[in-house]
């Protein structure tokens, strides 16, 4: 499963002034109802934190992967979010800058799996990793990230 066929470029939101997991969740989820893709901001970001408090999402190297399953979504929603300087995520104080959000139906517990591997594959390329880090549109963000994958 390519990451740049569920990453839509309305889904990424880049240089968000926000200080606190918190405030990324909120902006994500509230960007997300507003575009349709869940139904109830409020109900999303009680799910991600709800799956943070089991376990931190941080993997490192200032990225985090919250992702949760969502009661009545019908596909995989993919967001990525992008903060200017990385704040505190994980309960042991880790920082992250980098947020990829991945939301699945409860029905597809492979699919939300194959998507979290995706995401970890992609972020062990140079490449990919820059393009996360530098882009500065949605949409070129979205088409280097095709490309890349393309070629792999």
């Amino acid at each position: 499963m390519k990451l740049s066929f569920l990453l839509k470029p309305e889904h990424v939101f880049l240089d968000v002034p926000a200080h606190t997991r918190e405030e990324v969740l909120v902006h994500v989820a509230e960007r997300l109802a507003q575009q349709g893709a869940v139904r109830s901001s409020q109900d999303l970001v009680d799910l991600l934190l709800d799956r943070e408090r089991l376990g931190a999402t941080v993997v490192g190297e200032e990225v985090a992967i919250p992702h949760c399953k969502v009661p009545g979504l019908r596909s995989i929603v993919a967001a990525f979010c992008r903060l200017p300087e990385a704040i505190p995520f994980g309960p042991s104080q880790e920082s992250a800058r980098l947020f990829f959000f991945v939301l699945s139906p409860r029905e597809q517990p492979a699919a939300h799996l194959q998507v979290l591997a995706t995401i970890a594959r992609l972020l062990r390329n140079p490449q990919a990793k820059k393009v996360f880090q530098t882009a500065s549109q949605a949409d070129n963000l979205v088409a280097a990230l095709g490309r890349i994958e393309n070629a792999a």
